[in-house]
């Protein structure tokens, strides 16, 4: 393990945000599900790219890591974009930038920690907008913005998260296991409980002291109960992918507190809530800011131009993954 920091500030929405994307991950959705640009929603882009005129400029939205200006700069209507600003509130960093081609690179331009209410770019700069589970989360100044910043004729195009989804219930599941971990009688607080006994134990007179030392034995069954007490929650729950990853590094920590003394593993553990913490804001905006029909109708009534298309989009599997929808620029 590297050296933790000391500091715990409070995680705001913008961190909570930024520390995702900076680790280079491709979606927004919870961890136990992937599936976002494949299948059904990845012919919708597909249409819509295809659609494009040549030298047209193009307005990734809300864009995380910019997938989408990815998808479309590698597809085969790419080499066609005169260029795409990408551009997100939050210190995101595209890791596939790294590797890509000069000729991709060069029209390509990131927008990070700039409001999509409020964007740097002249009326009628873009053909084409687009987000992908994204523009939702800004809601209706967003929408006035791309209004402003798309020529007439332009389209807004995006996929949006639907409150019946199957990332909604993924992220459901998600919140109530982080709920859990975090509580009074969660994991991280029954390893708390046992982090100075095991600090103790790095000595051989720790060890034997540790013998009789009720509250060591109380603090060491307690944690135990805790891993079954997961264990049960893993072989009934749908998505546990946030308990097996807690377990994992738990454990981890547990056997080097010996090592690492007291003070160090704890703060290891704090930033281990910390990141839960921050894991339980995304997953309950991406619950909140899901819509139904009606929230759909309200959210566009911001746009200055009609809802053309409005449908909803399946995963392979039959579920729902969420709205697909193109608006044109009056």
């Amino acid at each position: 393990m590297t050296q933790p920091s000391t500091a715990t500030p409070q995680i705001s929405r913008s961190d909570a945000w930024s520390h995702y994307w900076v680790t280079g991950v491709q979606h927004s959705c919870p961890g136990s599900f992937s599936a976002n640009y494949t299948g059904r929603i990845g012919k919708f882009w597909e249409d819509v790219f295809a659609e494009l005129a040549e030298q047209a400029r193009v307005l990734d939205a809300c864009c995380g890591n910019a997938t989408m200006s990815q998808l479309l700069l590698d597809s085969q209507y790419g080499a066609q974009v005169a260029g795409v600003d990408a551009v997100d509130a939050a210190r995101v960093d595209p890791h596939w930038l790294r590797d890509a081609p000069e000729q991709v690179a060069a029209r390509f331009h990131l927008h990070p920690e700039t409001d999509v209410a409020a964007m740097p770019f002249a009326a009628a700069s873009f053909d084409l907008c687009i987000s992908h589970y994204g523009i939702e989360y800004a809601g209706a100044p967003a929408l006035r913005e791309c209004s402003r910043v798309l020529r007439p004729g332009g389209r807004l195009a995006a996929v949006m998260h639907h409150a019946d989804s199957l990332p909604v219930r993924i992220a459901l599941e998600e919140i109530a296991h982080i709920d859990w971990l975090l509580s009074d009688e969660g994991l991280l607080a029954c390893a708390q409980a046992l982090i100075p006994s095991l600090a103790r134990a790095g000595t051989p007179e720790g060890r034997e002291a540790l013998r009789s030392d009720a509250q060591a034995n109380a603090s060491r069954a307690a944690f135990n109960a805790a891993l079954q007490a997961v264990k049960t929650r893993i072989d009934s729950a749908h998505w546990a992918d946030v308990l097996l990853e807690q377990r994992e590094l738990l454990m981890q920590l547990v056997s080097q507190v010996p090592h690492l003394g007291a003070a160090v593993a704890i703060q290891y553990l704090e930033q281990m809530r910390e990141a839960l913490r921050a894991a339980r804001l995304r997953q309950q905006e991406l619950r909140e800011f899901a819509l139904d029909e009606a929230g759909i109708s309200r959210l566009f009534e911001s746009f200055d131009g009609s809802l053309d298309r409005r449908e909803v989009l399946h995963f392979e599997n039959g579920e729902i993954a969420g709205w697909a929808l193109v608006a044109t620029r009056a």
